[in-house]
């Protein structure tokens, strides 16, 4: 399960984006029209350089996301009144499973099979509503007429609410267990605002802003995962070695820094197979990323992970370095194949050296520490050595 302050952090900027655009509906009144008026051009601009970025960074989900919102807007901007009217009903249906569809979908590539096939299916979802809008079928008006509700929940229709929870529930459940917080929270908040929009059709405006909302929430999506893949491992979520030059970039006078490595992580591989090694890469991680005192942990390549200690001497970081290692080696990890299962222990040995004045930059520091880091594995391994 994720931790609280995990998905707080991942649901603060979407919420702060839906509860501005919010208000500006709510005080409408103490807006100059104008602005109203550039709304659409300002969801069709953004929607534009969405698909661009999207397409530039090989992020082929944002499209598959961005561009049915701008053919709904453009079918309530040009078709008859009675087609906008059905485009709103069968829209406020097919679009969430449509949005947790395309969340739950890896990225492949855009011409990938899976690429294709994507493209297929959303072809076929406008095939779909072009048909339905150009030849209605009655037993499907007469699905999307059901009672379910005693109370009443117009303009959307009972089954589009019961739609819209069951995806909102899975949605939920995604930003609860699942490890992608950075989608699953603000696809979230993208339904939440696409059902607001609808339900509140009739406030003038409030569709547009809905959809420029879920615009700028999906364009800041975009920036941040970016971000995260420049930034952060993939496997293990850490930030990773471009993060770490980052910050050593931004270091003070004094700080002190770990080398840390996996013990024997070769013959480990060898004997349980990638897979399983690459598990094990993630639990010492998980152990890693929650290192006090202070420090935070990098992966600076295959089996080896640095820490940061800044502002903290050899001494301090020692501590919380040492903590660590023993947590890891009193940690029991289970090893599963066909036949049985086997719990095995991890070590870990590290290096761990405060700066100084010799020293010409943070990358002499890395260098002293990795020394110390082969010192602790001459010793025996499963050590932490200060130099």
């Amino acid at each position: 399960m994720n931790s609280i302050q995990a998905i707080f952090i991942n649901i603060l900027i979407p919420f702060a984006i839906a509860f501005i655009f919010s208000l500006i509906v709510y005080n409408g009144a103490k807006v100059p029209s104008f602005l109203f008026n550039i709304v659409p051009y300002l969801f069709y601009a953004l929607s534009i350089l969405i698909v661009w970025v999207s397409w530039h960074f090989n992020r082929n989900r944002f499209i598959f996301v961005i561009l049915p919102l701008i053919l709904i807007h453009l079918g309530f901007e040009y078709l008859s009144a009675a087609k906008a009217t059905q485009l709103f009903l069968y829209a406020s249906v097919v679009y969430p499973i449509h949005l947790l569809i395309f969340l739950v979908l890896k990225e492949r590539g855009l011409f990938s099979t899976w690429g294709l096939l994507k493209i297929g299916f959303m072809l076929l979802e406008i095939l779909g509503f072009f048909y339905l809008l150009n030849y209605p079928n009655p037993a499907i008006e007469s699905f999307m007429d059901i009672k379910i509700f005693a109370i009443s929940t117009y303009p959307l229709k009972d089954i589009s609410v019961v739609v819209g929870f069951l995806v909102m529930f899975i949605i939920s459940a995604l930003v609860l267990f699942n490890r992608y917080l950075i989608y699953n929270s603000t696809f979230l908040l993208i339904l939440i605002s696409f059902y607001g929009g609808f339900y509140f059709l009739k406030t003038p405006y409030a569709l547009d802003i809905a959809f420029l909302t879920i615009g700028v929430m999906i364009f800041i999506l975009l920036i941040r995962e970016t971000y995260r893949l420049a930034f952060y491992d993939e496997l293990t979520s850490m930030p990773g070695r471009r993060a770490l030059i980052e910050d050593m970039a931004k270091l003070g006078r004094k700080y002190s820094l770990a080398m840390v490595d996996i013990d024997f992580f070769k013959k480990f591989n060898d004997t349980y197979g990638h897979d399983t090694g690459d598990e094990v890469l993630k639990m010492v991680a998980s152990k890693l990323l929650a290192v006090s005192g202070g420090g935070k942990a990098y992966r600076y390549g295959g089996e080896e992970f640095t820490i940061l200690f800044p502002s903290k001497d050899v001494n301090e970081s020692f501590v919380h370095v040492d903590i660590l290692r023993q947590n890891i080696a009193d940690t029991p990890f289970t090893v599963r194949n066909k036949k049985k299962t086997k719990k095995i222990f991890i070590n870990i040995s590290s290096g761990i050296v405060q700066n100084s004045s010799k020293d010409k930059d943070p990358f002499s520091v890395m260098k002293r520490a990795d020394n110390a880091l082969y010192k602790a594995k001459d010793a025996g391994r499963n050590k932490v050595i200060k130099a």
